[in-house]
């Protein structure tokens, strides 16, 4: 059986998005062989597994939705490469020690999939496989059958002529929900997960699973902001009540648990929780409640990490840590740095903090993201402190990929983040490509930041990012401590990780001015005996640095410190 459940995993896991990482056939779009040359490079990181966005056959333009609309779970889209590309992948990174994670799509399947066609001209089979409505009649009108919305715009169900019904699809039309009320079809998609469990793949990041079950009697969403017509009719203005995160989701995710642990070895499950019955307020509740350590996912992940900078506050920080650590008091939470569907983390310290301070402001965030009760998913570029894209300036708007500028705006284009990753510095596309026609333009600004670049600068982002992740692997109070925030007052954030083996206080000024921490204040006697502090010292912290305090433990006497300025202790007057 699979490994028991106390042993919850603490990761830092790795997100690439294929078509940007490393394009290895010329034709500008990255691809599965492209990850496999750069796995040395990801190993260089010490993370422990890599996240890779979906790579399965697709529609090709923006109906693909990026990978997101799946036309067939066993195929691979041709444009990334072939199985054997895949398997190779597979054995070559499993041959470092690092384990893959496929992004799997369960909420939904693409409008040209078997499945979906099958269902569409009522097969017996398949005819309940996704879900439809006959709609209702309205002033002599057939309309949908209720309220609900599309995340991406528009109303939520689409009038399918060859069936002569509607569908619902929380996403594109080109995305139609699947009927996941039904056990054959929760059958049929964990006989999907299998063929790639079955081949070693070492576990699934989850997409979008509070979407994956809706109400079986289509009831309409009450309206946030007073009574309908009268209301804005956006997806944002209703209560979700019906159309997501209906409680029988936890009885499906327990039958994917239950698939994990069939197998010998550990098969690790990562799920995507952004969404609460109120659009993403208190979503950290929401998403404990699928992470049940004995029958539910392994983490995960939310984007309060959004709420973290030096701008929120100690305040808000210290309350956010106190939430995660209620909420996941024996771990499975999993902190987002970024991915392809938010903005860069380096865009919260770019357009705040004066430039000269930015890059330490930026170190500080990281270190603060990597000492909290949480597994990590840290996006491809964020190691290099990628700024965000700019639209037009950096890419112009004929060369958009992502539907949601279509159907939302431009304020909410994804392709800021989706960007190539700038290998070298001197070449053209910065050594993505040598195709004229990139997957989309890299960023003048981020030339400069290229990998081989960085790679000669010992004080450059991604040696700092080598050091802080090879540094939190052998610490075991941040990989698996409990965490006690203390109070302390504006600008420092302090808390404490603890262990069996090990104490650490963290210690972070989150402004640019010094600021001065004085244990006494804030610790009892027992913590400043076992820190080593007197009475009668403070600790200097300089604009934007932190400080750990702590012994290493035992057996870790050879483990690197932390990649943190030399501690300045001064006697208080």
């Amino acid at each position: 059986m699979g490994t028991p459940a106390d042993t919850r995993p603490s990761e830092v896991i790795y997100q690439v998005y294929p078509s940007s990482f490393n394009d290895s056939n010329t034709d500008g779009c990255g691809d599965i062989p492209g990850i496999t040359k750069k796995l040395d490079y990801i190993k260089s990181l010490n993370v422990d597994a890599i996240w890779i966005s979906p790579f399965y056959l697709s529609p090709s333009g923006p109906e693909g939705d990026g990978g997101y609309a799946v036309s067939d779970y066993r195929g691979i889209d041709p444009r990334f490469g072939t199985m054997d590309d895949f398997k190779d992948l597979l054995k070559e990174a499993h041959s470092r020690g690092i384990k893959i994670y496929t992004d799997w799509v369960v909420a939904h399947t693409a409008h040209d999939h078997e499945w979906f066609e099958k269902s569409q001209q009522r097969d017996e089979k398949y005819k309940d496989y996704y879900v439809w409505s006959e709609g209702m009649e309205w002033y002599g009108h057939k309309v949908p059958p209720n309220n609900w919305k599309s995340v991406f715009g528009g109303g939520a169900w689409e009038f399918d002529q060859t069936r002569g019904q509607y569908y619902l699809h929380h996403f594109l039309k080109s995305q139609p929900a699947l009927n996941l009320n039904k056990k054959e079809v929760q059958d049929a998609v964990l006989g999907e997960m299998k063929f790639w469990l079955d081949m070693g793949v070492d576990g699934f990041r989850i997409d979008a699973m509070p979407f994956a079950i809706c109400d079986e009697q289509l009831r309409n969403n009450p309206w946030l902001y007073g009574t309908w017509p009268s209301v804005v009719e956006k997806w944002d203005q209703q209560r979700f009540d019906h159309n997501i995160m209906q409680p029988q989701t936890v009885d499906f995710i327990a039958r994917i648990r239950q698939l994990m642990d069939s197998y010998p070895e550990k098969k690790t499950t990562l799920g995507e929780v952004t969404e609460t019955r109120n659009d993403g307020k208190g979503v950290l509740p929401v998403a404990a409640g699928y992470a049940d350590r004995d029958k539910g996912l392994d983490m995960c992940y939310t984007y309060v990490a959004g709420s973290i900078s030096q701008q929120a506050g100690q305040d808000n920080i210290s309350n956010l840590i106190r939430d995660i650590e209620k909420s996941f008091p024996d771990g499975g939470h999993c902190l987002s740095i970024g991915n392809h569907d938010s903005w860069r983390t380096f865009a919260r310290t770019e357009g705040s903090i004066p430039e000269e301070h930015r890059l330490a402001a930026h170190k500080e965030l990281m270190q603060i993201f990597f000492s909290l009760p949480s597994s990590l998913v840290l996006y491809q570029g964020e190691e290099l402190a990628l700024p965000q894209a700019r639209i037009p300036e950096d890419i112009p708007q004929d060369k958009l990929k992502d539907i949601t500028a279509q159907t939302q705006g431009m304020y909410a284009c994804r392709d800021g983040s989706r960007t190539p990753m700038p290998w070298e510095a001197g070449k053209k596309n910065a050594g993505f490509s040598t195709s004229d026609e990139p997957y989309l333009p890299v960023p003048a600004s981020h030339y400069k930041k290229a990998v081989d670049l960085q790679e000669k600068d010992p004080n450059s982002m991604l040696n700092f990012m080598r050091q802080l992740t090879a540094w939190r692997k052998n610490q075991p109070a941040l990989v698996q401590g409990t965490t006690t925030v203390l109070k302390t007052a504006a600008p420092v954030l302090a808390f404490v990780r603890q262990s069996k083996e090990q104490t650490i206080l963290c210690l972070f000024n989150l402004s640019g001015d010094r600021a001065y921490f004085t244990p006494k204040d804030v610790l009892d006697d027992k913590m400043m005996k076992e820190f080593g502090f007197h009475k009668d010292q403070a600790i200097v912290l300089e604009g934007y640095s932190s400080h750990f305090e702590g012994g290493r433990p035992v057996q870790q006497k050879a483990a690197p410190r932390p990649p943190s300025s030399p501690p300045i202790i001064k006697k208080l007057a």
